[in-house]
């Protein structure tokens, strides 16, 4: 499960971790915990008691110098079945050698399935999908770029909730707006499926499966926002979608990718 969580990252470095709220800090003891990887915080300043409380409930080893900090690095390069780290790995296999650095596309994008709200009711998170048809991901036959391209660069962009609305926006084609109003309870437990509301009128909102390949990536919205403690019925991307989207527009130029919306 760690390893499916992280994308198969192993080891974690985090800089400056003294600038980081209390309340950071414990996210990241938080994420080792959850996802089984090696974490290094690097420590600018002399170790305070709030750091050493913080730590009380957690192995750690303290790195001071320069050699040891190496050794450390050399050990967590490999993993314990002798392959490379993830973080270590240099690109291999079909993705890298199809990714071009071109500009791409989302594949074509499928229509969802036209939800029902009871009169007077709020409108309900995306059920629960039993099974899907194909793990393949959707669209017609033709694509306009190969969908392992698509996936690699998705999974290069660092923020979860980043990755996670541009995931969305390649499988629905779902526009700034539409993004705006998915909430926490939109994807549901397993990832299989995510809800697009039309407006907050929430009249003729569309369900769509997700394909295998981005659940992985949508996941991480939702861990993201228990991490936060956020309100399940809360909105996901209420900031990178605000001024028209700039910063998750820098974040598609970024991995060059062109934001469209399903017509």
């Amino acid at each position: 499960m760690g390893r499916e969580l992280t994308h198969r990252i192993r080891h974690l470095i985090v800089c400056r971790t003294d600038r980081l709220t209390i309340a950071r800090q414990k996210q990241l003891l938080a994420l080792r915990e959850r996802c089984g990887i090696h974490l290094t915080l690097l420590w600018h300043r002399p170790v305070t008691i709030a750091l050493r409380t913080l730590l009380e409930q957690t192995p750690y080893h303290l790195i001071e110098t320069l050699p040891q900090a190496r050794a450390v690095l050399n050990h967590t390069e490999h993993s314990p079945d002798g392959t490379r780290s993830a973080g270590q790995q240099g690109p291999t296999g079909p993705a890298s050698s199809l990714d071009d650095a071109q500009w791409i596309t989302s594949p074509a994008w499928p229509d969802g399935v036209v939800t029902d709200r009871p009169k007077r009711a709020g409108c309900p998170g995306a059920p629960d999908l039993t099974s899907t048809k194909s793990s393949a991901p959707p669209g017609r036959e033709q694509s306009r770029t190969p969908v392992d391209v698509l996936a690699a660069r998705l999974t290069t962009v660092a923020h979860p909730l980043h990755a996670t609305a541009l995931t969305i926006h390649a499988v629905t084609g779902a526009d700034l707006n539409r993004l705006a109003l998915i909430r926490g309870i939109d994807i549901n437990e397993t990832a299989t499926a995510v809800k697009v509301h039309d407006s907050t009128a929430h009249r003729r909102c569309q369900l769509y499966a997700l394909p295998t390949w981005a659940r992985c990536l949508v996941r991480a919205a939702g861990i993201h926002g228990q991490l936060k403690d956020r309100a399940p019925d809360s909105p996901l991307f209420p900031l990178i979608t605000a001024q028209g989207g700039e910063q998750l527009r820098l974040t598609a130029t970024g991995i060059r990718y062109t934001l469209g919306h399903h017509q």
